[in-house]
């Protein structure tokens, strides 16, 4: 029995129709829409019913319309639900609008079994149908309550037409939906998918040790209409002439080649999975050799700079081959360089290229120095470096302050979101009342849950962004109120450090609530630093110094998690 299929669609030859994702057990309806670009007004809204079975790698096709669809070159009739296959032909107005159905991956031919004879699809012209008149018989098989089309002829007449229509013969998920040759090496090419990471990875792809991997927008192509970001998903061109050698080359010295992109706009429906899908092919095909494509989609672990997209590749996507780190390599051209760093060149509008070569532990490269053999240029790195931060115990300063006192007090903590109050008050004021706004709502709130601690005797510790004068009166007028001394503790984490802490935050725990950098910049933007003259009996600067639960969380906090 074949393989359960894992994705069908129609594929078009015709650059005007759109690629159609046909889900399993889940009647579409398809017709003149936005969706498939069909504007044919003969063509009606719901012109045919589709339904895919996955395990039967069967279409069902029931025509809506009044007028007929076309399974491979016959009229259909309305309301008679039909059965197609791997491979045929779809009109969805008869003559017109030809799509091929594709299954992936598609199912195992039978030696003993029949070969289907369709028209030639090079074309929506009419012209180039075969004539088959006297070739062939059509015949119907009942299958249930549906019928199955064909059109059977011997394997010679086949075969001879195979020939005549070489053009189609490709892999089983090529960008124009081309049939498999069933008389050569059969190859088949995977789609891999969730809502953060897509996977192509064509069928002779080989597995090596030695990796060459690459960025694509900007370093393997560019656009074609000299914009920024393209127009469409047909808006490129190769970056350089060189660039098909140069991986030849690569590929024949024994590297396997991969791409690494970042594509947010797959993400928020901006442009087209199944179009993106449609380019990368493209794009992979005139390349000249087999390469895996790793494209996230999201703002989490695989986008770059982040490891995850490496990190599925040596753990899932390389047959368990170990990866020679030292003979391999990274190029893509966000690379931090400055202005003019050729003659007339803006900078780089990022640096996630490089910062992802310097967490993984590549060799990197820009396009340029590794198809031109151009010299290294400057370039910056983020002014926090992760891996600099301090690691002693001298978490505070003044270096003989205490962190805890045994008589009841307050402690009014100062930090923008995400500068590790909360966890330094797990890690060291755990005995304390911990008054928090996020968890209790309003500050108000927080009042009164201070005021029944006192009352009752306890420490407390208001964790809370604290920004200016007048949010931290609020507690040092109940402190006087209860005559209990109140200390100011503040944290002396960055800006960016802030901005890194929230993103690792994002990373591994994805419960927390997400604060966005215009959020920090406004607290920094509004700070006013905290003075004794304010009631406070100390002032204590806080140190963070971060504690993981892990070896792993460790390791991603060390490595640079901000694109720019």
């Amino acid at each position: 029995m074949s393989e359960r299929a894992k994705s069908c669609y129609l594929r078009s030859n015709s650059d005007s129709l759109t690629t159609i994702y046909l889900p399993d057990s889940t009647p579409i309806f398809i017709g003149r829409s936005p969706e498939t670009n069909i504007t044919d007004t003969k063509c009606s809204r719901q012109q045919v019913r589709l339904c895919a079975d996955y395990l039967k790698h069967t279409v069902s096709v029931q025509q809506i319309g009044i007028r007929a669809c076309g399974i491979n070159g016959f009229k259909t009739q309305k309301d008679i639900r039909s059965i197609v296959k791997h491979n045929d032909y779809l009109e969805i107005l008869y003559g017109k609008h030809i799509y091929q159905i594709e299954f992936n991956p598609p199912p195992k031919e039978k030696n003993n079994q029949k070969f289907v004879r369709k028209r030639s699809y090079d074309s929506e012209d009419d012209s180039l149908s075969i004539d088959t008149t006297n070739s062939f018989k059509m015949r119907k098989i009942k299958d249930e309550c549906n019928a199955t089309i064909q059109e059977t002829i011997n394997t010679n007449d086949y075969l001879k037409n195979e020939q005549d229509n070489e053009g189609l013969n490709s892999t089983a998920s090529t960008s124009k939906g081309n049939s498999i040759d069933n008389n050569k090496t059969k190859t088949i090419d995977f789609w891999e998918e969730n809502k953060k990471l897509l996977i192509y990875t064509p069928s002779n792809v080989q597995n090596r040790t030695k990796i060459a991997a690459y960025d694509m927008d900007g370093t393997l192509i560019k656009t074609k209409s000299g914009l920024v970001f393209p127009k469409n998903c047909n808006d490129w061109q190769l970056l350089f002439p060189e660039v098909p050698k140069k991986l030849k080359q690569l590929y024949e010295d024994g590297y396997k080649v991969v791409i690494f992109t970042n594509q947010g706009a797959l993400g928020i429906d901006k442009v087209k999975i199944l179009d993106f899908k449609i380019k990368t092919e493209r794009v992979v095909q005139k390349l000249g050799i087999p390469i895996q494509v790793f494209i996230s989609i999201g703002k989490d672990i695989y986008r770059k700079p982040a490891p995850g997209m490496w990190n599925e590749l040596v753990n899932y996507k390389n047959g368990g081959l170990n990866i020679d780190k030292s003979n391999s390599f990274y190029v893509g051209d966000a690379a931090g360089r400055r202005k003019n760093w050729a003659p007339g060149k803006k900078k780089d509008h990022s640096k996630v290229d490089r910062l992802m070569a310097i967490n993984i532990g590549l060799l990197f490269q820009t396009p340029e120095e590794h198809f031109l053999g151009h010299k290294i240029v400057p370039y910056v790195l983020p002014t926090f470096d992760p891996k600099a931060l301090l690691k002693d115990d001298n978490i505070c300063h003044p270096t003989d302050a205490k962190i805890t006192s045994k008589q009841q007090e307050i402690i009014v903590l100062i930090g923008c979101p995400a500068s590790g109050k909360s966890h330094f008050v797990k890690l060291y004021l755990n005995e304390y009342d911990h008054i928090n706004r996020d968890t209790l709502g309003s500050w108000q709130k927080c009042i009164s849950a201070m005021e029944q601690s006192l009352i009752q005797g306890k420490r407390v510790v208001i964790d809370n962004t604290n920004p200016d004068p007048a949010s931290r009166e609020r507690y040092i007028v109940v402190a006087k109120k209860y005559n209990v001394p109140v200390r100011c503790f503040l944290m002396t984490t960055s800006t960016e450090h802030a901005k890194h802490n929230n993103k690792f935050r994002e990373l591994v725990d994805s419960s927390h609530a997400k604060i966005t950098d215009i959020i920090i910049n406004s607290y920094m933007k509004n700070y006013i630093p905290p003075t004794l003259e304010e009631g406070f009996t100390e002032l204590v600067k806080i140190n963070f110094v971060p504690r993981f639960f892990s070896e792993k969380d460790k390791e991603l906090y060390e490595m640079y998690l901000l694109e720019n």
